[in-house]
């Protein structure tokens, strides 16, 4: 789950900030993990081979449609981009605060409302009611930089969406029309202390191999977090422009 992620971790729903890509998913629920190795295109391949000749597969297409969504105590986090290797662009929206975010040509730009601008960036209040509404300019020398870049482009995203540990593979199950094949797991990266819970990378069983659909969930003390997504429009063309009129971030007052 996106618990991890660089930017989304700032997000206040995060016990363990999970990504999920619900929408067009479709099928049964996923089925009890059962088969020991993977079926059609990926036949005689262990769960491991499975997570690589997914994150190979999407390496070649080299961009994607993601819609991830992450639900925890009656709030819902919406995420919806589109990511390549080295750009990308999200709206993230939590309740009625929203920003979205654009990387493009060496530079990272925000605008949102001020909510969102004091939970994605960290501006006082004062300083995210002045500057809602407004593009900001993150270049690469600046502080949240390396953070965002990270939260947008697609290997990166991926890569919060693996599930490590002891891994097993499901049965076959239909998202969006595909048969796939679900990697079950631990939460990606290193969870937080108290912080338990499983993800399932859901990967096409027909060539390209890509991921299809993602699953999981956190639980610290009595707060659960869900987890669901979907990935689509793979090897598209992502086009993005830089926006015009922006501020620059290292220009801003801090309080």
């Amino acid at each position: 789950m996106h618990y991890r992620g660089p930017m989304r971790r700032t997000l206040p729903l995060a016990v363990a900030g999970a990504l999920s890509l619900a929408a067009g998913a479709c099928g049964s629920s996923p089925a009890t993990p059962s088969p020991a190795h993977g079926v059609g295109a990926l036949a005689g391949r262990s769960a491991t081979q499975v997570l690589a000749a997914a994150r190979a597969a999407a390496n070649s297409a080299g961009t994607a449609h993601l819609v991830l969504t992450l639900a925890s105590g009656g709030q819902t986090q919406v995420i919806t981009g589109d990511a390549s290797t080295t750009e990308g662009q999200e709206t993230i929206t939590i309740g009625s605060n929203h920003v979205q975010v654009v990387l493009v040509g060496g530079a990272a730009y925000v605008q949102g409302n001020a909510g969102g601008l004091t939970t994605t960036l960290g501006f006082s209040a004062t300083v995210a009611k002045q500057f809602a509404g407004r593009w900001i300019e993150v270049k690469s020398t600046d502080g949240p930089y390396q953070s965002i870049e990270q939260s947008v482009t697609l290997d990166s995203t991926l890569a919060q969406l693996v599930p490590t540990g002891k891994l097993s593979l499901t049965a076959p199950v239909v998202f969006a029309g595909r048969q796939t094949i679900g990697v079950r797991g631990g939460l990606p990266g290193t969870a937080p202390s108290g912080v338990t819970g499983s993800t399932t990378l859901y990967v096409a069983t027909s060539k390209p191999t890509l991921p299809v659909h993602y699953s999981g969930v956190a639980r610290k003390a009595s707060e659960t977090v869900t987890d669901t997504g979907t990935f689509s429009k793979w090897g598209e063309p992502v086009t993005l422009a830089a926006p015009t009129g922006t501020v620059a971030y290292s220009s801003l007052p801090t309080k």
